[in-house]
């Protein structure tokens, strides 16, 4: 698991081989994809779902290789504002987890747990936040741009932040035109490596005890602080 990966996943929750390039989604269309989504998410009381997370670095994507490199399965859970659980079961075990003040990642097998203050990752948890609260506050700190394709099942939106972020170059997101849930979201770095994250199985509006949130790390288990 990449930290700072998981930490804006699954942002939101969260490949395409390049950068979308596509015209700006006009206002009215723009308006009702997120509408839709913030409809489908904007007041879950808590959400989960299972994710597979796959890592493409820069040289696989320029030689348009898509066998699976790097790939890691798991279920997340997300209460709002930005309580997050995420539980990888594959291809070793391990568990992210904040309460919105400490964010902790413990690797069983290795005995050890490592203790991050969110302000580390505070743009990227935030970010992870609103894409989970069905794309809250979206348009205040992205440039929205789409690729158009009536046969696509999904919408294909590029949010590339605005102003830039050091690491991150743009997100991608395909999002259902049936159903506005968000089945996938590929993080772009500065340097062309992609992450993606593919949602399904979705549990919407469950009830979500914030003790889930909450990490004390077992007997034995050695604390790392950042």
């Amino acid at each position: 698991m990449n930290i700072r990966s998981c930490a804006i996943l699954l942002l939101f929750f969260l490949v395409f081989g390049s950068i979308i390039q596509g015209r700006a989604f006009p206002d009215d269309q723009v308006t009702a994809i997120l509408d839709g989504v913030r409809t489908r998410y904007g007041s879950a009381q808590g959400l989960s779902a299972l994710y597979t997370r796959e890592a493409i670095s820069k040289t696989m994507v320029t030689l348009g290789i898509s066998e699976r490199r790097d790939v890691a399965e798991g279920r997340l859970y997300f209460k709002p504002p930005s309580l997050l659980r995420l539980e990888q079961a594959s291809p070793q075990e391990e568990l992210l987890l904040t309460d919105g003040h400490t964010l902790w990642w413990y690797i069983p097998g290795k005995k050890e747990a490592y203790q991050y203050p969110t302000e580390i990752f505070g743009k990227e948890l935030h970010l992870l936040g609103e894409v989970l609260q069905g794309l809250k506050g979206v348009r205040n700190a992205f440039k929205i741009t789409y690729q158009d394709n009536p046969e696509a099942a999904t919408y294909q939106l590029a949010l590339r932040p605005d102003p830039p972020w050091e690491d991150i170059d743009h997100l991608e997101l395909r999002i259902g035109k049936e159903d506005f849930v968000i089945k996938q979201v590929d993080i772009v770095n500065t340097i062309g490596g992609l992450t993606r994250f593919m949602l399904s199985d979705l549990w919407e509006d469950v009830s979500l005890q914030e003790g889930l949130f909450t990490f004390s790390p077992p007997l034995g288990v050695k604390v790392i602080e950042k």
